[in-house]
């Protein structure tokens, strides 16, 4: 991507950083394949990876929602809502779990389970593995089962494997043990690309 689509990628991150809403995401690469055109939806995680992820992926067009405290529930409605109009992109790119209860995992099913169905076997999907300390002491691991199963079981779906990744380096974190340090938001831009580009792949 030019330098002025990453520029502009990441004052829409830093909109989002900074206000704590919903921001869309629309930033044109010059020159850009269909193939090469994302839609992702997430939370804080996206906004700091989202600062390097258009390094890792030159010549790609961004477009999306991401928020601070986003939930699932809300990624899937908007993933619906673009599909039902006839814009959903050929990568869809989710990045949600971390702010919803551990302890809802059908639900959790069911929202992955719908964006493969709407997203249809000519889109590819990719979603993260969630990586956060347990919450009223349940663990994400029931989502992170969700998504290894699905991931088995659905073509289209893709799943980066953040909570591993993160597992491994725990100099990246500090207390919350949630949000990394540029090092390793760096590291999980530069993991998520490599998915999203064999996504792309799989179903061009």
């Amino acid at each position: 991507m030019a330098a002025r689509g990453r520029f502009a990628f990441v004052l829409v991150l830093a909109a989002a950083c900074a206000s704590g809403s919903a921001v869309a995401v629309a930033v044109a690469a010059p020159h850009r394949s269909a193939a090469r055109t994302l839609y992702i939806d997430g939370d804080s995680l996206s906004v700091g990876t989202g600062w390097y992820l258009s390094t890792y992926l030159p010549g790609w067009t961004f477009r999306g929602t991401v928020a601070v405290s986003r939930h699932a529930y809300q990624g899937v409605s908007a993933v619906e809502e673009r599909a039902r109009e006839g814009l959903l992109e050929p990568v869809v790119v989710v990045d949600l779990g971390t702010n919803d209860d551990p302890s809802a995992v059908s639900r959790f099913r069911d929202y992955v389970r719908e964006v493969v169905r709407v997203a249809g076997p000519s889109r590819c999907v990719v979603w993260s593995t969630i990586n956060r300390p347990p919450y009223s002491g349940v663990s994400y691991s029931g989502y992170n089962d969700v998504l290894a199963v699905l991931d088995a079981r659905y073509r289209n779906l893709h799943v980066f494997d953040w909570a591993g990744l993160a597992k491994a380096h725990p100099e990246w974190f500090g207390p919350d043990g949630v949000h990394p340090t540029m090092a390793g938001y760096k590291a999980r831009a530069a993991g998520l690309a490599r998915v999203i580009k064999s996504c792309a792949s799989s179903s061009s």
